[in-house]
């Protein structure tokens, strides 16, 4: 780790005291200009149902150049042009995206006889998946990548006693292994710990200071990598879930539909187109080339990602609750073969940006 981001480190810490995706990774396929944006005028109508504002989901379609077909009259249906393959069900949160799970805020409604998308989940998840850039006014730098190695210290994070297994030792290696890849790929990569500690002995603290490196560091991209646990079905469950900062106004994904909704809005949500490209790059990515179980894109207001200082995501590489699983992430070729699958999630989200980047400028010709 640099020296002047060391002394940066020191000074923030005396401050504060089941489904496989089978889809190939491909790129973005630029914008054309004579196509219009999904935001321009006239704007499309919008349908409140309950607290929700939704939209037409097939003029929605029409917008992103996708056309809407029914595999189940009114309960299942497709978008879909020769390059992309969305399906969705009706009164659901969880879609596909190119055979990819995804998880949207708000339920797919039929209102009128017609399937609805909220409005939110237009904007900010389907139109970045499908045409990344689209109605954004710029498209970020990539050259500084921050990654943080979940837990550390005092916390253990995650933890199979069978197998004697540490979450901080895990992720702090496979950072470390990272860090070495995107290096000689040529960005600037930072650590928000290279040893075994924790940035605070209080919690929140500890995860509002990694933020703050990022900040410090000005970050292109934050990467929070973590592996998962569960309690029920311990010896069923494994594969990757990858999280973005839910949106204002949105149910995280593990809200149900009645859950209140914090309608506060983090430093994080200035970033949620780009929080959706970059998800669905690295899910798409690492569920091609590690081949495991598809546990979802999906949304969380962890407080790392909801502080982060740009386009950030929380990645759960595995289950150590999972023996089998466990077992794998322990031995030092697994952690280099999801060190490897991530910095190829990096790249497939820079070649979006760079497809995007095209597109803005042909259309501003």
């Amino acid at each position: 780790m640099p020296a002047s981001f060391n002394s940066a480190l020191a000074v923030i810490i005396l401050l504060a005291g089941g489904v496989f995706c089978k889809a190939a990774p491909t790129t973005s396929r630029p914008t054309r200009p004579n196509e219009r944006s999904v935001f321009a005028a006239p704007a499309l109508p919008v349908a409140r149902i309950g607290r929700v504002e939704y939209v037409d989901a097939a003029d929605f379609g029409i917008r992103l150049g996708l056309r809407l077909g029914w595999r189940d009259a009114g309960k299942q249906f497709l978008l879909k042009n020769a390059l992309a393959r969305l399906e969705f069900t009706v009164n659901s949160r969880e879609c596909f995206v190119d055979g990819c799970r995804v998880f949207l805020g708000e339920p797919v409604r039929m209102y009128r006889k017609r399937p609805r998308f909220a409005l939110i989940d237009a904007e900010r998840l389907i139109a970045p998946l499908v045409k990344p850039g689209y109605g954004e006014a710029r498209v970020p730098s990539l050259k500084t990548i921050v990654i943080d190695p979940g837990h550390g210290g005092i916390d253990h994070g995650k933890i199979n006693e069978r197998l004697q297994v540490r979450e901080k030792t895990l992720t702090l290696d496979t950072a470390q292994r990272l860090k070495r890849l995107l290096e000689t790929s040529g960005y600037r990569v930072l650590l928000t710990r290279n040893d075994d500690r924790s940035l605070a002995a209080d919690k929140a603290d500890d995860l509002r200071l990694r933020a703050m490196l990022a900040e410090r560091a000005s970050a292109d991209l934050f990467l929070s990598l973590h592996f998962n646990s569960v309690e029920k079905k311990a010896d069923q469950v494994t594969g990757i879930e990858i999280f973005t900062l839910t949106p204002q106004k949105q149910h995280s994904t593990a809200d149900v539909n009645d859950d209140a909704v914090d309608d506060g809005a983090f430093p994080g949500n200035k970033h949620d187109h780009w929080n959706a490209v970059l998800g669905h790059a690295m899910h798409r990515q690492m569920l091609h080339d590690l081949q495991l179980p598809d546990r979802g894109l999906k949304r969380a207001r962890w407080k790392v990602l909801a502080l982060a200082p740009c386009p950030a995501l929380l990645i759960e590489g595995g289950y150590l609750s999972h023996d089998g699983e466990a077992r794998k992430i322990a031995t030092p070729a697994y952690r280099q073969q999801i060190a490897q699958a991530i910095a190829a999630g990096v790249q497939a989200y820079a070649d979006a940006l760079e497809a995007a980047r095209k597109s803005q400028t042909a259309l501003s010709r």
